[in-house]
């Protein structure tokens, strides 16, 4: 990396930057350090800040005040929603959960208690673009099912998904429905409450805010037990004192938003990359966020190419889980049908705040750059 140059941030996906008054609001929240649950002025100060919170939340969510549920992350948040469904139907005939084969990991793996709690969970089919299949949606419903998640917007792939028809078609059934909308929340994405979403998780990190706060809406009628128990705090849905400072950043990120002109900026890079090889998971880009960018190079595994553009100054990822400082074989694209080789080949670019067409530009002279030594190097 030329020395003149700085890093290239395009992994905002995975996380955020704070933004410059999310630092100064949270600073400022610090002096608020009396317990939210104390009734003397210092505690009554800290509850104040929540609430504030909770209010900008709620707004931007298209929620009431009292729906909206503070958690440490978006995965707790996700597993409240879940197991928290679950827990709380345990007498009912209901017994099949679903969710769909593209979920992030906080969702496919409450599978493991689920189970154990006596619940069938069954995997929905997506094709090979990692859409959710509709009509293998629409056959596998029956009264029996309890409830479904699924994502707005895949956090690998971007694609987003059709929630407005299985919100349909499960309520219809009188079916409750999740909607994972961690990767979609403040973007050009529908609002999945809008849509009838009977509960939606988000996390603060993924819109600039801080790491280590999460927040789950929890929609009039729905009924769920908590996981954490111990204190009244959050209305008796989770308890623990509240991270009040992160809370307050939570918040204050919401306030600070401005929607971006991603689609411009992404659209470029992406042309730029499908001429040196690159193949996009999902064909129509205007089915996707305007943040991501998810291709493949046939042949070359995702691993060596990010080991190479860290080297050269460029923060990307795959998108799928690592072990033991390897990457796997994505979850995603093995549910759209590739082989465990092609799904070790996916490469996830995304694009956030600080980017700029010079960025872009330069990241794509190093991405073509490593190419040609790459599959130089193999022909040799």
């Amino acid at each position: 990396m030329s020395p003149k140059h700085s890093r290239i941030y395009l992994d905002h996906a995975a996380t955020t930057a704070l933004l410059p008054d999310v630092k100064t609001r949270m600073t400022e929240a610090m002096e608020r350090f009396g317990n939210p649950s104390s009734l003397h002025e210092h505690g009554r100060n800290a509850k104040h800040e929540i609430d504030w919170s909770r209010e900008i939340l709620a707004e931007a969510l298209g929620c009431m005040f009292a729906e909206v549920v503070f958690t440490g992350s978006g995965t707790e948040a996700a597993n409240l929603a879940i197991i928290g469904t679950a827990l709380a139907n345990e007498n009912s005939q209901r017994k099949r959960i679903l969710l769909s084969g593209v979920e992030h990991h906080c969702v496919l793996n409450t599978r493991l208690i689920l189970e154990k709690l006596g619940y069938i969970v069954e995997v929905m089919p997506v094709d090979h673009e990692s859409f959710l299949d509709l009509k293998k949606f629409e056959a596998t419903l029956s009264d029996d099912v309890l409830l479904v998640s699924l994502m707005m917007a895949n956090n690998e792939t971007g694609a987003i998904q059709p929630l407005k028809e299985v919100i349909a078609l499960a309520h219809k059934r009188k079916v409750k429905v999740h909607c994972d909308h961690v990767q979609g929340f403040l973007k050009a994405v529908p609002n999945p409450i809008v849509l009838g979403a009977d509960l939606v998780s988000v996390a603060a990190h993924k819109v600039n805010g801080p790491k280590g706060v999460g927040a789950l809406a929890v929609l009039n009628g729905t009924k769920i037990k908590p996981l954490i128990t111990g204190g009244e705090q959050e209305r008796e849905m989770r308890g623990g004192t509240e991270n009040v400072i992160g809370i307050v950043g939570f918040g204050e990120a919401i306030l600070g938003h401005k929607p971006m002109k991603l689609r411009v900026l992404r659209d470029r890079f992406l042309d730029s990359l499908l001429t040196i090889g690159a193949v996009p998971t999902v064909k129509d880009r205007t089915r996707t966020l305007d943040s991501h960018i998810h291709i493949r190079f046939p042949g070359i595994d995702a691993e060596t190419l990010l080991i190479r553009f860290d080297r050269e100054g460029i923060s990307a990822s795959s998108g799928a889980a690592c072990s033991s400082g390897s990457i796997e074989a994505s979850h995603v694209l093995l549910a759209c049908g590739y082989n465990q080789d092609e799904a070790r080949e996916g490469i996830r670019f995304s694009i956030g705040v600080g980017n700029t067409a010079e960025e872009l530009g330069r990241a794509f002279e190093i991405v073509s750059r490593c190419l040609i030594e790459i599959r130089g190097h193999r022909t040799a």
